[in-house]
């Protein structure tokens, strides 16, 4: 009887031994890519200079034509050379650099 018991015991610690190291792996998985994302998005932000083709969240593709640091906004002209459209975006709202 006691042989049972105890085979129940043990079997039941590897469960939740089992669960916790899938629960570990889940969050690894999860979280590794995450940084790794935020990396790459903050490099291509710091590299972003005068004269560069963007997108932004909102679809809008233009070319920057002033960066404004300490206010974190850049001016960007969606029109064409000849007839600028200049509209004022705020930095986190460029998804890519073209």
């Amino acid at each position: 009887m006691s042989f049972i018991l105890a085979q129940t015991a043990a079997s039941g610690w590897y469960m939740y031994a089992i669960l916790g190291g899938f629960f570990v792996l889940m969050i690894v998985m999860t979280v590794i890519p995450q940084r790794k994302q935020k990396k790459k998005m903050q490099e291509m932000m710091s590299s972003i200079t005068i004269g560069d083709k963007i997108m932004t969240i909102g679809g809008f593709v233009g070319t920057i034509v002033e960066v404004n640091e300490d206010a974190g906004r850049y001016i960007i002209n969606i029109g064409t050379e000849e007839a600028p459209v200049n509209v004022t975006i705020v930095k986190n709202a460029v998804r890519s650099k073209l």
